[in-house]
């Protein structure tokens, strides 16, 4: 039996990192993908439903955990990109939520997006 399709939302406002992103989760995973911007995100993520979203990090560890937030209360799992270095000092509020430094391996991305996934609410 195969794995029910996953639905993803990718909040990234670097669109080559977007649609590298859309690439690799539709290829290997065969993930349905739906693209956003930060600017556009909340109306994305009210057109749901989606399994994981992965949004752009805030370099605030409080914006972060809002965002963090309002995924999970839409039924999603989040995971955090960062091109931050000291994103893995933040604050202890967010550490253990799921985050992928950019640039990040494809086999990462795969392996985040389904750990994610699979502990969703």
């Amino acid at each position: 039996m195969q794995n029910p399709l996953l639905r993803v939302l990718v909040v990234e406002s670097q669109l080559l990192i977007a649609v590298e992103i859309e690439y690799i989760l539709t290829e290997k995973l065969g993930c349905d993908v739906t693209l956003t911007t930060l600017a556009r995100y909340e109306d994305a993520l009210s057109d749901g439903p989606y399994d994981v979203v992965l949004v752009e990090a805030a370099p605030s560890w409080k914006a972060n955990l809002a965002r963090v937030e309002q995924i999970r209360a839409a039924g999603a799992a989040a995971v955090l990109l960062s091109s931050y270095e000291d994103f893995a000092e933040e604050a202890p509020s967010t550490a253990g939520l799921p985050k992928l430094e950019k640039p990040f391996d494809p086999a990462d991305l795969i392996a985040i997006v389904r750990e994610a996934a699979s502990r969703r609410v």
